[in-house]
């Protein structure tokens, strides 16, 4: 009895630490603060920060290497850093040591991809780097001095020739020297006519002939292109569709210049006949802004300092649109302010100014929109809507 009693108090004894263990989870561990402190480096802009981190992480033992800092080191010095033959070696670090991570086969894909640059053994590691520190600092850099180095970099006997040809082409198209890009797009698909980089050589020609307007050359480089595959296929339908699209459009654009000069023009005309059967001294009278100029500017100015301030994208648009909007007003009003101060018939020439106008405006906001290439972007908020 008397060992009953006391296994029983054991017992009652035991249970309140089993709850309060039950209650009270260990809580997981926390990373480290130097393992927090390595990440927020190698994620941090500041080149000298993330330098003396990745050399922290190179240079740790080996055993004490954490998958998830070490591929964080990689892609630190690939995207940041430029030096694609370090990255390489971190990767080689995470799939030797740690085969089993979660990032293990990202790493592997990662050091497949860059070791075609490098070389097998790292030969070519400096011509990468060099190749990598160019793309990310070209447009900081003098022109002349990025097709130097462009050049020399597609000359050499590397792997990664054909990439850095194919990456000067289209810089310069970039650029708007369309010449430039054109001559290198054809020395690619000449020289490494097998190589992926050919294929995306001939489409960038496309590309650049459509950036000139020059849509006959457009459609004849696109029917050259390769259709092997259903994603060819498209990629070759959607550019010879843009060639023709940009057709339609240069018509519809000299169409609207014509527009816009017969508007101004026979405004003018009709000013000019009002003005000649006025009499003598009342002629200069005509050039003061009527009353519609007097309503219709200050809000051409306020749509025109919101589009500045607000949306610059469309604001030259708005600008073109507003300034000839009020030119064309200004020119109707005060032609029909000479017809009604002399008693003259004005219904029908005002239904003609109304039409002059309109048409005028119309190509105006025609013109700009092409111009600044906004086309697109308007048929897209017509047919999905603005951005929120």
């Amino acid at each position: 009895m008397r060992i009953a009693v006391i296994l029983l108090a054991i017992g009652l004894a035991g249970i309140p630490s089993y709850a309060q263990a039950g209650s009270n989870p260990s809580p997981p561990v926390a990373p480290t603060s130097g393992r927090a402190a390595l990440l927020d480096a190698l994620s941090s802009d500041d080149r000298g920060r993330i330098e003396r981190a990745v050399a922290a992480v190179m240079g740790a033992p080996r055993s004490d290497g954490d998958p998830d800092v070490l591929f964080a080191a990689a892609r630190a010095c690939e995207d940041k850093l430029d030096d694609p033959g370090r990255a390489v070696a971190l990767y080689d670090r995470i799939t030797a040591d740690h085969p089993s991570a979660r990032v293990a086969a990202s790493a592997a894909r990662r050091a497949a991809a860059l070791r075609e640059l490098i070389g097998p053994h790292g030969e070519t590691a400096a011509l990468a780097q060099e190749l990598a520190q160019l793309i990310a600092r070209a447009d900081a850099e003098p022109a002349e001095a990025v097709i130097r180095r462009g050049d020399r970099l597609a000359a050499a006997a590397w792997p990664g020739a054909p990439r850095a040809a194919l990456w000067l082409a289209d810089w310069l198209r970039r650029a708007g020297q369309l010449a430039e890009a054109d001559a290198r797009y054809a020395a690619i698909t000449a020289r490494w006519p097998t190589l992926p980089q050919a294929r995306d050589a001939l489409r960038g020609a496309v590309g650049s002939a459509l950036d000139a307007h020059d849509w006959s050359r457009a459609e004849a480089l696109a029917a050259r292109l390769s259709i092997a595959e259903p994603a060819d296929r498209i990629v070759r339908d959607d550019l010879l569709a843009a060639a023709a699209r940009g057709r339609r459009r240069g018509r519809w654009y000299a169409a609207a210049w014509l527009a816009i000069a017969a508007a101004f023009a026979g405004l003018l005309a009709s000013l000019a006949e009002a003005i000649l059967r006025s009499p003598p001294g009342t002629r200069r009278s005509a050039l003061r802004p009527p009353i519609e100029v007097a309503f219709l500017a200050p809000v051409a100015i306020v749509l025109t300092g919101i589009a500045f301030t607000a949306h610059r994208l469309i604001a030259p648009a708005v600008a073109t649109i507003c300034a000839g909007g009020v030119a064309l007003t200004w020119l109707s009003g005060a032609t029909l302010e000479r017809l009604r101060a002399r008693g003259r018939p004005r219904r029908l020439r005002a239904v003609a100014h109304v039409i002059a106008c309109l048409a005028g405006v119309v190509a105006l906001a025609y013109v700009a929109l092409t111009r600044d290439n906004l086309i697109d972007a308007l048929v897209e908020t017509v047919r999905f809507g603005p951005d929120v």
